[in-house]
């Protein structure tokens, strides 16, 4: 290829190298490699996806998609944005529900993680622009990704890509996730400038909510250098009411229990059984109403700059930044029942048994509570109800960078390389008030409505603050840190034979995570029950490595509960709306209750938890990766049949360390102290991913077949592999986590036909298989720690093996053959059908088979549109079938999500060349999500967020 540049063809080699050492310098601003083969790098926005739902100009653009659908080697789905701001959902997560085998889980009504194909969402990869995009989970490390703060306006295409090949980087079990962003030469180089403003009404909250997007690009110097620069903001009121049940529980029928009794040994007859039916009833544990308040405040930026001195060499840098912080205030209303039930307190004569052997209708009354002669208070008993409080911000922020280049050296070899440095940190300031009225006489929770929902009666005005006698202030603050450096060489070569390219390439990846916990409780105690008549307040203290209640104050009882309130008095209130004024519980319980705010947190004295570190909790994990690959394209014909693919394999050699710290707790026995030590382990192994993708012209032009075997792999979750070592020396027990832990490794499947009817129409059928194993499993195993033999509790790889079998049917419609407006009308639509076998898990009580956990046998989209040159209407519905959350859940019962479904629809009309209008809803019609323990009977979530509604104006100049 000639070049263009007057006087750059003689020293394209010097700078080509010059680029090299500056990647391999890795500065400051982008220190590390890309996790992508250059097919999902910047030039991946160039290169041909497949499957898409277009976005603007329908009618062509679903013909275009068609086309590069037709010329993908790879199984992928993908999804386009031709204009800012008109993608099909409003973040990320939302808009890949879109896709075949694509499933979400979401927080308070918004799409956050994504499952493909079963996988759970921490063992898919994500990338932006080629770079790992990492985990910002606040709580427990993982690797799952937050798609709620990745900005829809930044995104050209979304890639979903099902099948894997050589040059991509390993990680992503289920498929791997492609976010590629706008670039300043996606327009031929011409200046562009666009941007939106709306406000989002959400009905729950009943609040109005801003948003802005801006994006930009411009060309310099004789269309060489080009600069896109773009940045969004928006608030949000994210308001969401739940009813929870914690769990499901057989209780003790006699009481002292003895083993085997009912909660230990399964002994039937030692449970409560009020139908002598040979089997325990269930109860609820932990009833609660909880009202969430999430109010989010989001930033991100995006640069790029690219220099294209010729058409054969490119140099570029970019960056990617976003924020989302998040001011939190849940508020509950919880009980305390089957801890009072397992002390003997159901009240049999006032307690119903509803079908599936579950409670409808149960009082736990007071059996525990001591009185002295006055009947006053000695020591309260266990049943309770708690008002609490989860305070505090989230902020969350993710930095994505790389500078690479790329030259083509001749017509037939293309070198590139690239560097990228990504860093994502969650900080936790969690802050919780919790106040407590023991010692009630009863407490009445009715399931037997229409929704099953719990109906929680009390003996106290849960507005007021009475019979309160314990208070509590937490403060937790979690740091968690993951920083990525990698750096990579690509080389491509393509000869003039029926072997169309090879390609080559090394990578070398770094991972960093780290995890800091701090904890600082006080307890104002009302009632101490070693010593009646007398309270006191403790404060936690973690300076022995494990938690002990140090005592900060004592005094009488009455003297502490007049300080409790103290703190209480006019600095509560009643929160700011009705519970669950958008959805339906079947019936009208309490709609306000005490909300225990940051004013009064700031009323009690709390120590400064960041002088009291959880050693368990506090650790460091590393992973060095080192890849190398090659694969190659071919294309010949066979009996008349065009065929054509890639295979290819991939080395990997990867090395984890773990440090951290071993807690011993002291031993009373021995007289051995408590102890805090440090510890480091490291773990090492190296994988073969082999991967081939064919497709065959059955008709040209009209009748496509393709076909896949490919191995992939995902890494183990961090808090897995960190060590988090705990000792019991008088149990001789602990736990651990295992740097050791293999990746979850599958062996996948592909086959597929896609009839292309017309340049807009067609329908597509891909059976899939997977392979899983490697899974991990927590176990216990004997080891020998100072001349003692323990019993520690650790994770480790099963040796199980799950298959998942499915089917993915697409489809897509233009009906521009029908008469009058109904030619500007036009579906798409898919179905998802997936089935596991070899997960050996059942259900604890009754035995039956559980599926595969994320898994619903059944998924369906659906879209219908109408557009003509001014207006452009759609209407979409997303349905998933149940799935397990986990097998063995609290009270041992499986925890299953039902099943869900959501209308969405959305309107714009073009004023003119540059300006339109929109409106949108989200949850048009207030669906609720729901989880139970196996059972419709028994409910553990209930949950309504409302309708969102959109309105705004999109400008481009």
């Amino acid at each position: 290829m000639i070049g263009t540049s007057r006087s750059w063809q003689g020293e394209a080699s010097a700078l080509t190298v010059a680029a090299v050492l500056l990647l391999a310098a890795e500065p400051a601003f982008a220190q590390a490699a890309p996790t992508q083969a250059p097919t999902a790098a910047p030039a991946a926005a160039e290169a041909p996806a497949g499957d898409e739902i277009v976005v603007s100009g329908i009618r062509q653009s679903l013909a275009n998609a068609l086309n590069v659908k037709r010329e993908s080697a790879q199984v992928l789905d993908a999804i386009s944005a031709e204009d800012i701001g008109k993608f099909p959902d409003k973040n990320v997560g939302e808009a890949l529900q879109r896709v075949t085998g694509v499933q979400i889980t979401r927080s308070g009504g918004e799409g956050s993680g994504v499952s493909i194909r079963g996988a759970d969402p921490a063992l898919n990869r994500v990338e932006v622009n080629g770079q790992t995009q990492l985990s910002t989970g606040a709580g427990t490390a993982t690797r799952q990704v937050e798609f709620r703060d990745i900005p829809a306006e930044f995104v050209s295409r979304l890639e979903v890509v099902k099948s894997a090949t050589a040059d991509m980087t390993e990680g992503g079990l289920g498929g791997t996730v492609r976010i590629i962003t706008r670039r300043p030469f996606d327009n031929g180089g011409k200046p562009f400038l666009a941007g939106s403003g709306q406000v989002v009404y959400t009905d729950l909250a009943k609040r109005w909510d801003p948003k802005f997007a801006l994006i930009g690009s411009k060309t310099f110097a004789d269309n060489t250098i080009g600069v896109l620069l773009s940045g969004t903001y928006e608030k949000r009121s994210l308001w969401y009411d739940q009813t929870r049940t914690t769990g499901w529980r057989q209780v003790e029928r006699n009481q002292p229990a003895t083993a085997p009794n009912c909660l230990v040994g399964r002994n039937q007859n030692a449970c409560v059984d009020l139908d002598s039916s040979g089997f325990g009833d269930f109860y609820p544990d932990i009833p609660r109403y909880v009202i969430n308040r999430e109010l989010t405040e989001r930033y991100a930026f995006n640069g790029i700059v690219e220099w294209r001195p010729t058409d054969t060499f490119k140099l570029y840098a970019e960056g990617t930044y976003t924020r989302g912080k998040q001011t939190l205030n849940s508020q509950f209303l919880q009980l305390s029942t089957v801890q009072a039930a397992a002390n003997g307190g159901i009240d049999t004569g006032a307690t119903q048994l509803g079908d599936d052997q579950t409670a409808s209708t149960v009082t736990f009354v007071d059996r525990t509570t001591v009185r002295n002669a006055a009947g006053q208070v000695v020591t309260p008993g266990s049943l309770a109800v708690t008002y609490r409080n989860i305070l505090g911000t989230i902020d969350r922020t993710n930095i994505n960078s790389q500078l690479g280049s790329e030259w083509e050296i001749t017509d037939r070899l293309k070198l590139t390389g690239r560097a990228g440095y990504a860093r994502a940190r969650a900080y936790n300031n969690e802050i919780d008030t919790v106040a407590a009225a023991q010692g009630l006489s009863s407490i009445t929770v009715d399931y037997s409505g229409s929704e099953h929902a719990p109906n929680i009666t009390l003996p106290i005005d849960p507005t007021t603050t009475q019979g309160i006698t314990q208070f509590q202030v937490y403060r937790r603050p979690r740091y968690n840190t993951q920083v990525e450096k990698n750096f990579q060489l690509d080389g491509e070569y393509k000869p003039e034979s029926w072997l169309t390219s090879i390609r080559f390439g090394v990578q070398k990846r770094d991972v960093d995570v780290k995890s800091r916990y701090y904890d600082t409780t006080v307890t104002y105690n009302g009632y101490v029950a070693s010593t009646p008549g007398f309270g006191n307040i403790t404060r936690s203290n973690y300076s022995t490595g494990s938690s002990v209640a140090q005592v900060i104050g004592t005094g009488t009882n009455a003297a502490i509960l007049n300080q409790i309130q103290g703190i209480l008095a006019g600095n509560y209130d009643l929160g700011d709306h009705d519970f669950f004024n958008t959805g339906n519980l079947g019936f009208n319980g309490y709609s306000r209750w005490l909300n225990l705010g940051m004013k009064v947190a700031n009323a009690a004295d709390v120590p400064d938890p960041f002088t009291n570190p959880v050693p368990s909790d506090t650790w460091t994990v590393t992973e060095k990766n080192l890849a190398a690959y090659v694969s190659a394209s071919f294309k010949f014909e066979i009996g008349g049949v065009d065929l054509s693919g890639v295979a290819g394999g991939r080395v990997i050699n990867t090395k984890t360390e773990s440090r951290g710290f071993t807690v011993t707790a002291a031993n009373a026995t021995t007289g051995a102290a408590a102890s805090i030590t440090p510890f480091s382990s490291k773990g090492e192994y190296t994988e073969f991913l082999p991967s081939l993708n064919l497709k065959a012209e059955l008709i040209p032009n009209k009748l496509l077949a393709r076909g896949t075997a490919t191995e992939v792999i995902a890494r183990p979750s961090p808090s897995d592999l960190a060590p988090r070592f705990t000792l019991d020396t008088v149990g001789l027990t602990g736990s651990r986590g295992n740097p050791n832990l293999q990746p979850y490794r599958a062996k996948q499947y592909d086959i597929g036909l896609e009839w292309y009817i017309s340049k807009v129409n067609f329908l597509s059928a891909t059976f899939f298989r997977k392979d899983i194993s490697s899974f991990v499993d927590r176990t216990t195993q004997p080891e020998v720690i100072d001349g003692q033999t323990y019993t520690i509790s650790l994770p480790v790889n099963g040796s199980s093996k799950v298959q998942i079998n499915g089917v993915e049917l697409g489809s897509q419609f233009a009906f521009d053959f029908l008469p009058s407006v109904l030619k500007n009308t036009g579906i798409t639509a898919n179905y998802t059908y997936s089935k596991d076998k070899g997960y050996n898990q059942k259900d604890y009580f009754t035995g039956d088979s559980l599926s595969f956990p994320g898994l619903s046998r059944h998924s369906v989209n659906f879209s219908t549109y109408y557009e003509d040159s001014k207006l452009s209407l759609r209407v979409s519905y997303n349905w998933r079938s149940k799935y397990l959350i986990a097998a063995l859940d609290r009270g041992n019962n499986p925890a299953v999500g039902a099943a869900f479904g959501q209308w969405d629809g959305s309107a714009s009309y073009n004023i003119n060349d540059h300006f339109s209008i929109f409106l949108e809803g989200v949850n048009l019609f207030h669906a609720q999500r729901t989880e139970n323990a196996n059972s419709i009977y028994r409910q553990n979530i209930i949950e309504t967020y409302g309708r969102r509604i959109y309105g705004g104006i999109r400008a481009k100049l």
